[in-house]
C-alpha cells in the first residue's frame, strides 16, 4: 500500500480532544437506553466467540422468515449439525408470538428481543451470523466471524447506487453489509451481476465468496407442507375453503425507511378487486411489505384479510391460485407455480421515467396495466379461464424461467449449507456457482473526507478531481461523514457514476483510541475491502486523520 497521500488540514485538535472529554463524562449519567445497548455491544466484542451458535436476523426481527429460515430449518434436520444453537432476533415478541411457537419446545433454540442486552450479547459473539437485510451502522463483524447475508429477493427495480433520487443514502446499509460478508447468497446470475457487481458496486472490492446456489426461501415453496400452511392461515383467522388471490404489492418509497402509501387508495383498491370476483369461489388476501403491514394490522377493514408475517411468503405462496403484483421480487418465486400473475402498477410512467426498472414491462408473463379499472374488470375473467391465460402468457414465461429460476430444484439451503457449514467445495450442477471474490487489476483509492466542510470551493474542486479519475484503470471509494443537511447529501448524489460512496457514522459514545479501537473501526466502515492507496482531503478531525493513518499500517 501507498503512503497515506494528504490534501487536508488537521484542524481543531483542542476542540476535539475537549469535546470527546466532555462527551465521555456526559455518557456515564445521560444515554438514551438504544445507545447504552450499543456501548453494551462495543464491550463484547471481546469476550470468547460462541463457536456452535448462530445468530440469525429476517426484516430486522420481524420473525423466523425468509432465506434465514429455510437455512434454519435445513441445519435443524441435518443429524450431522444437530450441536448449534440457533439464536433468533425478535422486535416484536407478542407479534411473532405464533411463529416462534413452532419451535418453542426446542432446547437448541433461543429469541432474543431485538436491541437488548442479549441480543448485543450474541450479535457479538455468535460464530455465525445470518441476515436477510443490514445490521446497523454499529455493527462490527469480528475476523473470526462468519458473515452471511441471503438479501431478500432477486430485484426488479432499481437498486442501491442505481437508484435514480437517492443513490448513496440508499446504498450505505447494504453496501456496508455486503462489504463486510464472507458469504453473499444468490438466486442466479442476473442478481449476482446486476444487484451485487453493479447496482452496489461490489465488482472489485468485494473479497468474500458469492454463493451462487439457488434461494433457499423457494425451497419452502417447492417443497411446502399445504395441510400445514392452511392449518396457520386458519390460525390466524383467514378462511381457507375458497381459492386466494393474494395482493402483494412491492415497497412504496424513496427511502428503506420512509413510506409513500396512500391508505385510502390502498383500500378503494382491495375493495374495487373484491367487487370483481366471484366471492363465493374465491378470496382475497394481503401480504404487504413489513414497514407497511405494522400500519395496517391494526385497520379495521383491512386487518381481516393481511396475511399474518407468522407465515412466511414463500410457504404462502404454495397455496395461492393467483397472484396480483407489480415490482415486487415475489413474483419470481411465484413463476415456479406456473399459475396466473396480474402486474398492476398504477405508478408505471413514474418508475420507467424515474427511479427505472431491470425488467422490461412487455416481458412480463401476464397482464401489466397501470388502470385499476382494467386490472379490476379482468380478474374475473381471469378467474374463470385460468388455464387460457396460462396458456397466453406461456411464451414470456418460459423466457422469464430460463434467466431467473433456471436452478431452483428445492435444494438450495441444502447445497448452502453443505459449503458454509460443511467446508464442501464441489457443486455436482453447472447450473450453480460458488464465485470467490469480485477481484479485478483496477488500482483501488480510498478517499476520506469530512462532509462538514464549509468551503463551497473545495466542494468544486473535489468534484473536478473525482472527475479526472480514468475509471477503465481506478476504482475509487470516497468514505465521507453523515450528512448533516439536504444540500450535502444531494452533492454527493451528484458525484460521477463509477464512484462508491460510503457513509461513516460516529459511534454514539466515546471509546479509548488505540490502534485496535481504529482496526475495528475499519471493519465497520469498510469491511473486508483492501485499498493500494488512502487519500484524505478537505479540514479533518484528528479521529479522522488518525483513522486515515491506521489504514496505511
Amino acid at each position: 500500500m501507498e503512503k497515506l497521500k494528504y490534501s487536508a488540514t488537521v484542524k481543531n485538535g483542542f476542540q476535539y480532544t475537549l469535546k470527546r472529554n466532555i462527551k465521555k463524562v456526559v455518557q456515564n449519567f445521560k444515554m438514551p437506553a438504544r445507545d447504552i445497548g450499543k456501548k453494551q455491544y462495543y464491550s463484547y466484542l471481546s469476550i470468547p466467540i460462541r463457536n456452535h451458535h448462530i445468530f440469525y436476523e429476517s426484516f430486522s426481527g420481524l420473525g423466523v422468515l425468509d432465506n434465514p429460515r429455510a437455512i434454519f430449518l435445513q441445519i435443524l434436520k441435518d443429524p450431522a449439525l444437530k450441536y448449534y444453537v440457533h439464536v433468533w432476533s425478535v422486535a416484536d415478541m407478542e407479534m411473532a408470538k405464533d411463529n416462534m411457537k413452532e419451535f418453542e419446545n426446542l432446547p437448541n433454540v433461543k429469541f432474543v428481543q431485538r436491541e437488548s442486552e442479549d441480543y448485543y450479547r450474541y450479535l457479538a459473539s455468535s460464530k455465525y451470523l445470518i441476515s436477510n437485510s443490514t445490521f446497523g451502522y454499529f455493527f462490527t463483524k469480528r475476523p473470526e466471524q462468519v458473515y452471511i447475508n441471503t438479501w431478500h429477493g432477486v430485484p426488479t427495480k432499481y437498486m442501491g447506487y442505481e437508484h435514480t433520487a437517492e443513490r448513496v443514502e440508499n446504498a450505505r446499509g447494504p453496501a456496508r453489509n455486503f462489504l463486510a460478508a464472507d458469504y453473499l447468497l444468490s438466486a442466479n446470475e442476473f442478481m449476482t451481476d446486476i444487484m451485487y457487481r453493479r447496482a452496489y458496486k461490489l465488482d472489485g472490492l468485494f473479497n468474500g465468496k458469492v454463493l451462487e446456489v439457488g434461494y433457499p426461501r423457494n425451497d419452502l415453496l417447492i417443497n411446502a407442507d399445504k395441510e400445514k400452511v392452511y392449518q396457520k392461515l386458519q390460525d390466524a383467522g383467514l378462511a381457507t375453503d375458497k381459492k386466494i388471490i393474494l395482493y402483494a404489492p412491492t415497497w412504496k418509497g424513496q427511502l428503506y425507511n420512509q413510506l409513500d402509501y396512500n391508505v385510502d387508495e390502498f383500500k378503494e383498491t382491495v375493495k374495487k378487486f373484491t367487487e370483481n370476483i366471484d366471492t363465493s369461489e374465491y378470496v382475497i388476501y394481503l401480504r404487504v411489505h413489513y414497514f407497511l403491514y405494522k400500519l395496517l394490522a391494526n385497520d379495521p377493514a383491512l386487518k381481516d384479510i393481511l396475511a399474518p408475517f407468522t407465515i412466511d411468503t414463500n410457504e404462502l405462496l404454495s397455496v395461492v391460485d393467483i397472484l396480483i403484483s407489480d415490482y415486487s421480487s415475489i413474483v419470481f418465486d411465484f413463476l415456479i407455480t406456473k399459475r396466473p400473475i396480474i402486474f398492476y402498477v398504477p405508478d408505471l410512467k413514474e418508475y420507467e421515467n424515474g427511479r427505472g426498472l431491470y425488467i422490461p414491462t412487455e416481458t412480463l408473463p401476464g397482464l401489466v396495466s397501470s388502470s385499476l379499472d382494467e386490472v379490476a374488470s379482468s380478474l374475473d375473467a381471469i378467474c374463470k379461464n385460468r388455464e387460457e391465460y396460462v396458456e397466453f402468457y406461456a411464451p414470456m414465461w418460459e423466457e422469464m424461467a430460463n434467466w431467473c429460476i433456471y436452478n431452483e430444484d428445492g435444494m438450495a439451503a441444502k447445497r448452502f449449507v453443505n459449503i458454509v457449514f460443511k467446508d464442501y467445495t464441489y457443486l455436482p450442477s453447472k447450473s450453480h456457482d460458488i464465485i470467490d471474490g469480485f477481484g479485478n487489476k483496477k488500482k483501488k483509492i480510498l478517499i476520506c473526507v469530512n462532509s462538514r466542510q464549509k468551503d463551497s470551493s473545495f466542494w468544486d474542486s473535489f468534484k473536478a478531481g473525482l472527475e479526472r479519475y480514468n475509471y477503465n484503470t481506478t476504482d475509487v471509494t470516497v468514505l465521507v461523514t453523515s450528512f448533516k443537511d439536504d444540500t450535502t447529501k444531494e452533492y454527493f448524489n451528484t458525484l460521477p457514476d463509477a464512484v462508491r460512496v460510503l457513509v461513516w457514522y460516529a459511534l454514539p459514545f466515546v471509546a479509548k483510541e488505540t490502534k485496535r479501537f481504529f482496526d475495528r473501526e475499519a471493519l465497520r466502515s469498510l469491511g473486508n475491502a483492501k485499498f493500494d492507496e488512502v487519500r484524505v482531503e478537505g479540514d479533518v478531525t484528528e479521529y479522522w486523520a488518525a483513522f486515515a493513518n491506521n489504514l496505511n499500517l
